[in-house]
């Protein structure tokens, strides 16, 4: 199974985490539709693989998040990847388990990220007080891999050494690294708008053109060059034994072959 093309779905309010770093704060959210009117908004979008990640955080309640992932499988018979922030309960991580299962029948993936780019600076780049803590999201990759979950840690966005120390990256891939799949990360995307929230200034970063988000974004995006920091990630997971994907798409196409 080669994965090739895929297609951004989510619930269109506001994300409830208001993570610092969110470029979602410009996307147009001229309706808000109903589960059924997002599944069906794709009906006519040739794809491989359905992201549920864009406007939102579609986990932030559970219950929606594993509804649109049921209802796009139960319409489309496709792989999904969804991406999260939260930490869901026993009972929702066995709908994820029964819903990969019912999918690895059927010839598709469930992949299943969740987002953690620091461990003592998260209060750079989340709002502590609104999304569960680094050590709940472990916790919560265990859970999902110890059912077979498809799982994925998430370092995205990653910061330069100087704002969000390498250290405290190295020490997520130790604590998790028997307990998913693979890594994939990407260098953090500004605006002045995502600047502002997080206190800095344009002026103290170099950029890359390297738009890991291609396709999922409709605003105007600059990547703040990590290119060091990527290296020193690259590196780490080997020595440990992860595999390590700069971009998801070659990630899915890995765990499609291998998970």
């Amino acid at each position: 199974m080669q994965i090739e093309s895929r297609v951004l779905v989510s619930y269109d309010e506001y994300c409830p985490f208001e993570c610092k770093h969110c470029y979602t704060y410009g996307i147009n959210r001229e309706t808000l539709r109903t589960v059924d009117e997002i599944v069906d908004g794709i009906s006519d979008i040739p794809f491989d693989v359905v992201y549920v990640s864009q406007k939102n955080d579609n986990f932030a309640i559970p219950e929606r998040g594993i509804q649109l992932c049921e209802k796009l499988f139960e319409r489309y018979e496709c792989n999904i990847f969804a991406i999260t922030r939260n930490v869901l309960d026993d009972s929702y991580i066995a709908r994820i388990s029964d819903l990969a299962s019912k999918m690895e029948r059927h010839g598709k993936k469930f992949f299943f990220a969740v987002s953690i780019p620091a461990l003592k600076s998260s209060s750079v780049t989340e709002c502590v007080s609104k999304v569960p803590s680094p050590t709940e999201r472990l916790d919560f990759m265990k859970r999902l891999y110890d059912k077979k979950v498809t799982t994925i840690a998430l370092i995205r966005p990653l910061y330069p050494d100087t704002i969000v120390p390498l250290n405290e990256i190295y020490e997520i891939i130790d604590r998790c690294s028997k307990n998913v799949h693979c890594i994939v990360s990407g260098g953090l995307g500004v605006n002045d708008d995502v600047l502002m929230r997080l206190g800095m200034d344009a002026t103290d970063f170099s950029y890359v053109d390297k738009p890991y988000l291609q396709g999922a974004i409709d605003c105007d995006i600059k990547f703040i060059d990590v290119t060091l920091e990527m290296q020193a990630l690259i590196e780490k997971c080997q020595s440990v034994g992860i595999p390590f994907f700069e971009h998801s798409m070659p990630a899915l196409n890995y765990l499609s072959r291998t998970a």
